[in-house]
């Protein structure tokens, strides 16, 4: 078993995958729409993993305090680099909203960081 895709909703498609193309090196490999959907998909790939990033006409907002770490419901997309502080100074340069890298516990460091919604990545060093 393997992960397939992490699927996500957001304001602007166009934008977000920009962001992950740019920043991530994700490839765009397809779009897509479906019946009875007032929107879109863009799928980008990174290695083995897909990122399904959809726009509807009319979303809904989600209420939850998103930095609340209790909340039930996707917690962050956790993408490993060679070197989180290299990263981070690269990304920092580019005006991404993101936090000072810390030590990890169970690797040698990480730092967090919004995509254009808002939505939490980690970034993973192992050693």
């Amino acid at each position: 078993m393997r992960i397939n895709h992490i699927a996500m909703t957001v304001k602007n498609s166009e934008k977000s995958a920009d962001f992950y193309k740019k920043n991530f090196g994700f490839n765009e490999v397809k779009r897509f729409t479906k019946p009875g959907w007032d929107g879109y998909a863009i799928i980008l790939q990174l290695n083995d993993v897909q990122l399904e990033i959809i726009q509807f006409q009319n979303p809904i907002d989600k209420k939850e305090d998103l930095s609340n770490p209790n909340f039930i419901g996707l917690k962050h997309i956790g993408l490993q680099v060679d070197n989180v502080n290299d990263t981070f100074k690269d990304l920092k340069k580019k005006g991404v909203d993101i936090d000072k890298p810390i030590k990890g516990t169970t690797c040698a460091w990480i730092c967090f960081l919004r995509d254009p919604d808002g939505i939490n990545i980690e970034l993973y060093q192992s050693n």
